[in-house]
């Protein structure tokens, strides 16, 4: 009975405290090879169940145990032969990259992400149930010798043996099933985040003509094509160099998020005590950083303090310096505008002498009439001129009519008279 306690504990340290370890890296319980020899051989008394024993075990190698020859026939754990899906980090690559571009489907992509990782966590939770399940069967058959089996007929315990490995197929085929169907939605979100790319870098290939060509219609009249072309080049391509900077981090920035996530998972699976101990170190980590950020702001905002103060200084002197100035321009303005005053009543007075004059010689031509037009008088006087040779050339040929009518009448003995 000692002996058997002590190997149960030595079982129960072997299995239950590497268990957690051993499953988050490999997947693999590790136990001693002294328990071994009772899991692999049901009963030292019994032939018969020694025969089964070593042909169950023999037969469910190839489903589920993993054997390693060089160490004779070493019990090493299970193996599911899961295939590898990707994990969350390369979604979470995959989903940020659509993110990116297109925010709106980022709720998406980590809402299937986290489904993605639930399916994940819960085929681990089954696996180490199983686990577990089967490490306490092989510890029970240790402590009793075979004994409980003893009584049971062999083909009930193949029967419950073709159960159980059922039971593992069937288990195998389900988290198979799970690994294709995450790995089908994951190519879906590839799909989706390609797709969403390539609509944003056409959109955002639009957007930068749309801004060249406004750009260059608003900088060509002043710089010329050529400039303006070269100067709104370098600046979209500058932009460019930013906007994949900021792609990259926030890339990266995606990345390290969901790693950390899966972290936390992790140890959250771990023992409560480290658990405390880790979040108690990065608790304090953090402290000490939020201390160092909290430090560098002060600094900062003395830096800004002083400079400000200084500008303040300089702002005050140029503003008495501008007060002075303004009293100085104040003070011309105020000679100017009496010197505008006086030249006003100058010009006000000249114009008041200018409207006087203006009557007065307007009534000056009102009284004397023609006798203060020139040219009028002069047009007179060769009109006048005009019609006294005009009268004196009428009177000729009136006196020449007379003369010859004069002379037409004695010839016909009819004296005619002339009438004017």
């Amino acid at each position: 009975m000692e002996k058997e306690n002590e190997e149960k504990k030595e079982f129960d340290k072997l299995v239950f405290s590497d268990h957690d370890e051993e499953f988050s890296s490999s997947r693999e319980v590790k136990t001693d090879p002294s328990i071994e020899e009772p899991a692999t051989c049901e009963s030292e008394h019994t032939t018969a169940l020694k025969t089964n024993s070593e042909h169950a075990l023999s037969h469910s190698q190839s489903v589920i145990f993993e054997t390693n020859r060089r160490n004779s026939g070493r019990y090493l754990g299970l193996n599911l032969d899961t295939p590898k899906t990707e994990s969350p980090t390369q979604e979470g690559d995959g989903s940020t990259a659509a993110a990116e571009g297109t925010d709106d489907k980022k709720d998406q992509y980590e809402d299937s992400l986290k489904e993605l990782s639930t399916q994940r966590d819960e085929a681990r939770r089954l696996n180490r149930q199983l686990q577990m399940k089967l490490a306490q069967y092989f510890h029970n058959t240790a402590i009793d010798g075979g004994q409980l089996g003893r009584g049971r007929p062999e083909e009930e315990q193949l029967r419950e043996y073709e159960r159980s490995v059922q039971v593992l197929s069937e288990l195998k085929q389900q988290l198979s099933t799970a690994s294709q169907t995450a790995q089908q939605q994951a190519e879906e979100l590839r799909s989706q985040a390609r797709d969403k790319l390539g609509k944003v870098e056409a959109e955002w290939e639009a957007f930068l003509a749309l801004k060249r060509d406004a750009a260059l219609a608003a900088l060509s009249p002043h710089l010329g094509s050529d400039l303006a072309l070269s100067k709104v080049q370098a600046v979209l391509t500058a932009e460019q160099l930013r906007q994949n900077q900021l792609t990259r981090l926030r890339l990266k920035h995606f990345s390290l998020r969901s790693r950390i996530q899966r972290l936390e998972a992790e140890l959250h699976g771990q023992h409560p005590q480290r658990v405390q101990l880790e979040e108690l170190q990065a608790s304090m980590l953090e402290r000490k950083k939020q201390a160092g950020r909290e430090r560098d702001e002060s600094l900062k905002l003395q830096r800004r303090i002083s400079s400000s103060l200084e500008v303040l200084s300089n702002v005050r002197e140029k503003l008495l310096w501008s007060q002075v100035e303004i009293r100085a321009k104040r003070q011309q303005l105020a000679e100017v505008e009496v010197l505008v005053a006086e030249r006003r009543d100058v010009l006000t007075q000249t114009r008041l002498e200018r409207n006087r004059l203006q009557r007065a010689n307007g009534r000056l031509k009102q009284r004397f009439g023609l006798l203060g037009d020139g040219d009028l008088l002069m047009d007179l006087e060769q009109t006048m001129d005009a019609s006294q040779l005009l009268e004196k050339h009428l009177e000729e040929l009136r006196l020449r009519k007379a003369e010859v009518t004069s002379r037409c009448g004695a010839g016909r003995g009819k004296p005619q008279s002339f009438q004017g």
